[in-house]
């Protein structure tokens, strides 16, 4: 049974795939809108066939031609909801790393030769991103995917629909634009960290960062530093203006690598909070990780470069 009803939906993601193939940036036209009625559109057009029926069995011509018109009416909405998608260009954008078990938002831009109404966005099972009108000023919109496992996520195809004007037929198209993004893992609290074993047990790092705690030197003092920070006796003295520098030592790097005590994904998970508490408390660290190693250091770049190796450790679920 699962096989039957498995066949008609393979063949429908073949069909789109070779007439609505992946790219990067798309431009809707006859070939990728599709038209069908609203529950709101059914029922007008049942109305339509009652009105009928009563028109043509009383011999009725105001019936009749009451039908005529809303039969006209639809066809009108039907070729304007056309309109409102046909010409639409959407172009993909970056894909922004999350955590698993966090949305994921994709960067999609939209722009048109005239102005598009009342645009709905959306993946699978995700939640649709309302545009309320698109016009030849390209807009950009984020269009979150459902939180995913850890790994390379390819969101598959996005739905785009409309039921403008008159809400009586949903034009739409379900468009691949190329896009990927990495999930990383997510966080756990777990283990502490271990440090790199230092030989000396005295031994004290000569790094240092900006800070409050010790007192480096005099640097030249610009324009919007504090005013508590200037050399004021420097000043009196009648010399150049120059501010007190300060800096904090920043200890032993932290060297992180995988518990082998727990399963593999708990081990990441626990490893993806330390890297992010590490990097709050602006303390270096550095991980290990199948044989290669990243850092020591405490940037912004370390940790997405961290975060990423962990997103692309073998043995995903």
């Amino acid at each position: 049974m699962s096989s039957l009803s498995a066949s008609p939906h393979r063949w429908w993601q073949n069909w789109l795939r070779r007439r609505l193939p992946a790219a990067s940036r798309q431009r809707l036209t006859h070939r990728s809108v599709f038209i069908l009625p609203t529950p709101l559109g059914l029922g007008f057009l049942v109305l339509c066939g009652v009105l009928f029926v009563f028109g043509t069995n009383y011999q009725n011509n105001l019936i009749l031609g009451l039908c005529f018109l809303l039969v006209s009416l639809f066809n009108t909405a039907l070729l304007l909801a056309f309109r409102n998608l046909s010409g639409l260009t959407l172009s993909a954008g970056d894909g922004h790393s999350r955590h698993a078990g966090e949305p994921v938002p994709f960067a999609v831009t939209l722009s048109g030769k005239r102005p598009h109404f009342h645009l709905e966005l959306r993946f699978q099972s995700g939640n649709g991103r309302y545009v309320p009108q698109v016009d030849h000023r390209a807009r950009t919109v984020q269009v979150e995917h459902p939180p995913a496992r850890r790994g390379p996520l390819r969101p598959g195809r996005l739905v785009i629909s409309s039921a403008f004007p008159l809400g009586l037929c949903r034009a739409w198209s379900r468009l691949d634009l190329d896009q990927q993004a990495l999930i990383w893992p997510e966080r756990l609290s777990g283990s502490k960290q271990q440090r790199v074993p230092v030989a000396d047990p005295g031994h004290q790092s000569d790094r240092h960062r900006s800070g409050i705690d010790d007192f480096h030197g005099l640097a030249p003092w610009q324009r919007g530093q504090s005013l508590a920070r200037i050399a004021w006796k420097q000043v009196a003295r009648g010399g150049e203006w120059q501010a007190k520098a300060f800096v904090t030592p920043e200890g032993l790097p932290a060297e992180l690598t995988l518990n082998p005590s727990v399963p593999l994904e708990t081990a990441l998970s626990q490893l993806a909070h330390q890297i992010h508490e590490l990097h709050r408390h602006q303390q270096p660290y550095g991980l290990l990780l199948d044989g290669e190693r990243y850092g020591p250091d405490l940037s912004d770049a370390h940790r997405i470069r961290c975060l990423n190796a962990l997103a692309c450790y073998p043995g995903r679920p």
